[in-house]
């Protein structure tokens, strides 16, 4: 794509599951821009493609009102070729997202200061009665002078104007949601601090708060479980920092701050009065606790103190006595073909200190440090050596039967002896279902690497940056040239799977996709709780409040709890469905 409307296409800055933001310039005035698209037409149905079409727009409304620094700038909104968009404000700058994705941690001043501004901006919005609704490190963006810029205003609600959202209806991102938005109530500028509460616990730990393998887990625990204390997660933290973070974090708007920035205020007070805090690259809690102590606790100089993993001193013990056996052994085979110790592998082989060690030790010893051999040594015979003329006569089988030495020499091969192995018989497996395409295409082009993709069921069909020419179907090869490529997993009856993968100067294989069937999410609630529940006359291990993940269709929900039953029907679509049955009379 070379344009959309007025605007000159540079390059691809990221894209998602129904549109692409690209680079672009403003000829008219010569502005770098960045456009924001919705691929609406491929959306068939017309009330689906008005309601993004108007999510869109609606973006472009509620971040065109607010000009703060902090925010980014929306200068123009448009639709053109079945495509609308949005022109805004280039970044030139990483986002959170990709900063908090590498080995290094973002330092505690830069976490800090980072909170400040977006808890700024964020104050500001709610002040004109915007709530951003998705907060989270990829809509946190940095500028190349370090400032912040807060994006993406697309699910933004309007308060003080109108109701542009439909009641009970889930917008954002999950595991940086609050309790009342998942939950489909009202919201206000609180939600927002929960969320940024949650960026600020991923920098000092380097883990989300709420976390699960699925949906109905990561919002049973927004809802109905405490997070982890920081402190434990991340030694050097104190439960003063711990304890405005839970305030943030509280279940209940009314518990928390009251703006973002007070929020932010209290978290710099508790890190001023504590010393020795860090933050946390993502992933590394788990290797900080297997050493067992804090790096508040390690003595200053030490290698833990400096980021290197401290390494135990190998054993020298080992190698030496394997080392040793070897020679002995090279050494005995040495003497046996001199003819010095002709009895030698007689010995060896009566012997039951000398036998377990070869054919254990020195076996092993072999595998692991194998002695540089030209060649294969020859079988050993007690004749003596033919001279090179006349040729030898063969030798009669009666005379080889007579030497039981020769016999035994000849079927026991030594220890470091080199065997012939086996022909494999190709013919004895059965082919396989489908062979793997090794051979590139002519048509791939030279720069092209093959790009392996399995799925679990196989037979879905893998897209490669949305070219459907290019399309296979799984197990199957790809082809792309290096870099950053976008792979769309499709099959009917499961959920689309989108995965982006980087592809070097030599084939690879994705690892494998497992697809996942369509589900719901049923949030079930009894009055009182504590209630046991039945899905379809089937108990499950979940008691109220519970989060149910469910196939689309119709259920009979059937509660109990101290004598008391209720049944009740229940639709599930491929959402979050919110039930609520009282017990009580």
């Amino acid at each position: 794509m070379e344009a959309i409307g007025r605007y000159r296409i540079i390059g691809e800055l990221g894209r998602g599951a129904m549109g692409v933001v690209y680079h672009a310039t403003d000829p008219a005035i010569g502005r770098s821009v960045a456009i924001k698209t919705i691929r609406i037409r491929d959306i068939h149905d017309t009330q689906q493609r008005d309601r993004l079409r108007e999510r869109l727009f609606r973006e472009a409304r509620s971040a065109g009102v607010l000009s703060h620094p902090n925010i980014v700038t929306i200068y123009d909104m448009d639709e053109a070729d079945g495509l609308a968009y949005i022109a805004m404000a280039y970044v030139n700058g990483p986002t959170l997202e990709k900063i908090l994705a590498s080995q290094k941690p973002l330092s505690g001043a830069n976490m800090l200061r980072l909170l400040r501004q977006t808890a700024s901006a964020l104050d500001y919005a709610h002040g004109r009665g915007i709530v951003h609704r998705d907060i989270k490190p990829a809509n946190i963006m940095t500028d190349e002078d370090g400032s912040v810029k807060i994006t993406d205003f697309g699910i933004a609600k309007i308060t003080a104007v109108t109701n542009l959202t439909e009641t009970r209806t889930v917008v954002g991102t999950p595991n940086y949601m609050s309790p009342e938005q998942v939950q489909g109530l009202a919201i206000d500028g609180r939600s927002d601090q929960f969320s940024l509460a949650v960026v600020a616990y991923e920098i000092l730990t380097g883990e989300r708060p709420f976390v699960g393998e699925h949906l109905s887990t990561v919002v049973y625990r927004i809802v109905a479980e405490e997070p982890a204390e920081a402190q434990r997660i991340n030694g050097t933290l104190t439960p003063q920092i711990d304890q405005v973070l839970r305030k943030a974090l509280s279940k209940k708007p009314e518990d928390r701050y009251p703006n973002c920035s007070n929020f932010v205020g209290a978290l710099e007070m508790a890190c001023a009065e504590s010393r020795g805090w860090t933050t946390l690259a993502a992933g590394s809690s788990a290797a900080m606790a297997t050493t067992g102590v804090s790096r508040a606790q390690t003595p200053p100089g030490s290698a833990t103190e400096t980021g290197e993993v401290p390494r135990s001193r190998p054993s020298l013990m080992m190698p030496l006595l394997m080392s040793l056996m070897v020679v002995i052994g090279v050494a005995g085979v040495i003497v046996w073909q001199a003819g010095l110790m002709p009895d030698f592998g007689s010995f060896v082989q009566n012997q039951p200190l000398y036998k377990h060690w070869f054919s254990k030790d020195v076996q092993q010893a072999a595998e692991v440090t194998p002695p540089p051999v030209a060649a294969p040594l020859p079988v050993v015979s007690d004749q003596p050596k033919p001279s090179p003329l006349p040729p030898p006569e063969p030798e009669s089988a009666s005379s080889a039967e007579a030497s039981p030495a020769n016999s035994t020499r000849a079927a026991q091969p030594l220890p470091n002896e080199p065997t012939a192995a086996p022909a494999p018989k190709f013919e004895d497996k059965p082919a396989p279902a489908k062979t793997r395409e090794l051979v590139k295409p002519a048509a791939a082009g030279p720069r092209q690497q093959g790009v392996w993709v399995t799925t679990n069921p196989p037979g879905a069909k893998a897209v490669l940056d949305d070219n459907l020419s290019e399309s296979c179907q799984t197990p199957c090869n790809l082809y792309a040239t290096a870099g950053t490529h976008h792979l769309t997993i499709s099959q009917a009856g499961f959920e689309n799977e989108y995965r982006e993968i980087h592809i070097a100067d030599t084939a690879q294989d994705v690892p494998p996709i497992t697809l996942r069937r369509p589900t719901g999410t049923l949030m079930l609630t009894t009055a009182p709780p504590g209630a046991t529940v039945h899905v379809d006359g089937k108990l499950i291990q979940q008691q109220t409040p519970a989060a149910i993940s469910l196939p689309p269709g119709t259920y009979s929900i059937t509660v109990e709890k101290g004598g008391q039953q209720r049944t009740q029907k229940v639709e599930i679509e491929r959402s979050l469905v919110y039930l609520r049955i009282p017990l009580n009379p």
